[in-house]
């Protein structure tokens, strides 16, 4: 049997981890400056014009603040839920072959 600190290091040394940690941090950065994108979008719409967060949606009594609001809500949603799907799918199979590689 392998102790943990052997496996570990053969772990980080193997080749395809090394790819692997720069696909996901790439990945990362992505999500991470789309969820900038849209709070940003949010907050700094918020700072500079409020009053079109107070605007009716067309005939609807939902204003403008509320169904960004909701959208801003809803992209998190799908952002969290579009990373753990590429998580699950691609960098979690990468990760046990790897494993079984090393041990």
């Amino acid at each position: 049997m392998t102790s943990a600190n052997s496996v570990v290091t053969a772990v980080t040394q193997h080749p395809a981890y090394q790819e692997l940690l720069r696909k996901r941090n790439r990945m990362s950065l992505i999500f991470f400056g789309l969820t900038v994108v849209v709070y940003a979008g949010f907050i700094l719409t918020l700072a500079f014009d409020p009053e079109l967060f107070s605007r009716p949606v067309g005939s609807m009594t939902m204003t403008i603040g509320v169904l960004s609001a909701a959208i801003v809500l809803l992209s998190a949603v799908v952002l969290v839920s579009t990373f753990v799907y590429i998580s699950n799918k691609v960098y979690d199979p990468l990760l046990a072959q790897i494993m079984k590689d090393v041990t």
